[in-house]
């Protein structure tokens, strides 16, 4: 009996305290506040995510731009290119040569960089035909190693190369159509590797004034293992729309606009700006701006064409600056038509 009155004393000793907090006001949500919202996790980075995919691409020199003209309009160039450079933009364009033509370009890169290219075409009754090349050259650097951070006194040499062949056509008055294969080796010092990659355009005049439509895929190859990762091809899809404001080309004076949107798989999409005006069919001044590089933003140049008998000789300019890296990439271009 004595047992059972010590167990039930020291229930009720146990319970009384539990009792006395249970009764205690307890605060409400309007004594509480509002909900800290500011607390929440910082999202990430928008750059990191923006630029997460460039880490992931290769052959990265096939998205610089070696011609002078299409550069010196904010490479808005796909419904623009009416000459031979077409080939390195949208091969469609190609199909407005006269008969045979050549073109070759020199581009004066960032970090001591440079980049050369050249193509050859001739129009024929069944299709038009070019084969393109192009290299891209960096400047050597002494090899530095954990071991030895000044110097090893071994110079590292890095480049690449192109070579393609490309086939348009003239399906109506209004469409081309054209595609460009080309193999392609990147040398990364002692690795180097190759691929295929594949290029295709159409040309569109609408019909409405002088308005035509360009579009390209380009940079479409196969992954390659290089050192245990991904070697991506920078593939980009191209829409564009050009059209004379003012006169037509070939009249004593034309001005030409253009606008163009870069879709990339290893960043976000950029958008292109151009502006070409022809004074007395011979002289071109150009202007161009491009958003969300950080190498290049606006654009400038001047071209001139001249008629030699039967042969038509054009030479082009432009410089634009890359305000990130304190340096002007200069690009010289000649072309050759007969």
């Amino acid at each position: 009996m004595l047992k059972k009155a010590l167990l039930f004393g020291l229930a009720v000793a146990l319970a009384l305290p539990m009792y006395a907090q249970a009764q205690e006001v307890r605060p409400t949500l309007d004594d509480l506040g509002p909900f800290p919202v500011d607390r929440t996790r910082t999202p990430p980075d928008e750059d990191l995510i923006k630029y997460a995919r460039v880490t992931t691409t290769s052959y990265g020199f096939l998205k610089l731009t070696g011609n002078a003209r299409s550069a010196a309009m904010g490479d808005a160039y796909a419904s623009v290119g009416n000459d031979l450079s077409a080939v390195f933009y949208n091969p469609a364009g190609i199909t407005q040569i006269e008969r045979y033509a050549l073109t070759a370009s020199y581009l004066k890169w960032i970090v001591g960089s440079q980049m050369g290219t050249f193509a050859i075409g001739a129009k024929t009754n069944v299709a038009t035909f070019a084969v393109n090349f192009a290299y891209f050259r960096t400047e050597e650097f002494e090899e530095t190693t954990s071991s030895q951070p000044g110097g090893s006194g071994r110079m590292v040499r890095a480049g690449d190369l192109a070579a393609g062949l490309t086939i348009a056509k003239q399906v109506t008055d209004k469409l081309s159509v054209g595609g460009n294969l080309r193999w392609i080796q990147e040398n990364l010092d002692l690795q180097s590797y190759s691929a295929i990659d594949f290029d295709f355009g159409t040309l569109f005049y609408t019909g409405f004034y002088s308005t035509r439509l360009g579009m390209s895929f380009r940079n479409l190859g196969n992954d390659k293992d290089v050192i245990g990762q991904k070697a991506r091809f920078p593939m980009v899809f191209n829409l564009s729309g050009a059209a004379e404001v003012y006169g037509n080309l070939g009249d004593p004076m034309s001005v030409t606009l253009a606008v163009e949107q870069m879709f990339f798989t290893d960043g976000s999409n950029h958008y292109h700006f151009g502006a070409e005006a022809w004074i007395q069919n011979m002289i071109a001044l150009r202007g161009g701006y491009k958003t969300g590089y950080d190498s290049e933003s606006w654009t400038v140049g001047a071209g001139l064409r001249q008629k030699l008998g039967d042969q038509a000789v054009s030479v082009d300019f432009s410089y634009s600056r890359a305000e990130a890296l304190d340096e002007n990439p200069i690009r010289f271009s000649v072309g050759l038509g007969f």
